[in-house]
C-alpha cells in the first residue's frame, strides 16, 4: 500500500474496476452465446453437390489396370465418384492409355463417361467414344466401348465407324477385337472393306 492510501480507497478502486471486466465479460458471453445459436443462411456447398450419394469424389484421377501383376492400362478422369456400397467406380471426361506387355502403348480411348469396376478391372466408356491403335493409327467411333482385361477383349454393341489412316470408312452395327487388334470384326457392314481387319 502506498502512502497516503486507505483501505478503503484501494478497495473501492478494485470492486469498480472488477464490475467494469464482470460487466464486459457477461456482454461478450452474451454474444458468443448467440452467436453460436444462429443458423447458418448459406450452405456448406452446393446443392447438386449435395445430392451427390457417393462416398468420395475424386478429381484429376489416376488409376492402373493391372492384370497377373502386369501394367495393362491408366485410367484418367477429369471427376471419378467412388461408392462404398459398389465395386463401381462412375467416371467423368474418360481418357484411357492400352499398354502391351513391353509398356509401349496400344491404344487410347477417350470418352464423355464410363464406369470401371475395382474387382474385376472390367471398364465401360459411353459417350462419344473415340478408340485410336497406335500401330497403324486406325480409329474407331462408337457410343459405347466394353473393355474386359481377364479375357483380353473390347467390344461394342452400339454403331460402329472405322476410319484408317489413309481415310478408307468402314460402318457396322458393332464391333470386337482383342487387345493387340489383329482381330477386328466390325458386324453387318456397311461401306469400305471386308468383316476382319
Amino acid at each position: 500500500m502506498k502512502r497516503g492510501e486507505t483501505d478503503q480507497g484501494r478497495s473501492a478502486d478494485t470492486v469498480w474496476r472488477r464490475r467494469q471486466w464482470g460487466a464486459v465479460l457477461v456482454a461478450l458471453s452474451v454474444v458468443v452465446v448467440a452467436a453460436c445459436n444462429k443458423p447458418v443462411d448459406t450452405p456448406v456447398a452446393a446443392e447438386a453437390l449435395q445430392d451427390i450419394k457417393a462416398t468420395d469424389v475424386m478429381y484429376g484421377m489416376t488409376s492402373y489396370v493391372m492384370t497377373a501383376g502386369v501394367r495393362q492400362g491408366r485410367v484418367d478422369a477429369d471427376t471419378a465418384y467412388v461408392y462404398n456400397d459398389s465395386s463401381k467406380i462412375a467416371i467423368i471426361g474418360m481418357h484411357v492409355i492400352f499398354y502391351d506387355d513391353n509398356g509401349r502403348e496400344r491404344a487410347a480411348v477417350t470418352a464423355d463417361s464410363g464406369h470401371m469396376s475395382q474387382r474385376t478391372q472390367s471398364m465401360v466408356a459411353k459417350g462419344n467414344v473415340v478408340l485410336v491403335v497406335a500401330a497403324d493409327g486406325r480409329k474407331i467411333q462408337s457410343a459405347e466401348l466394353n473393355y474386359d482385361p481377364n479375357r483380353d477383349r473390347l467390344w461394342s454393341d452400339s454403331a460402329t465407324v472405322q476410319t484408317t489412316a489413309d481415310g478408307v470408312v468402314t460402318k457396322g452395327s458393332s464391333f470386337t477385337s482383342d487387345l493387340e487388334f489383329k482381330h477386328v470384326s466390325i458386324r453387318n457392314i456397311r461401306g469400305g472393306g471386308g468383316i476382319v481387319f
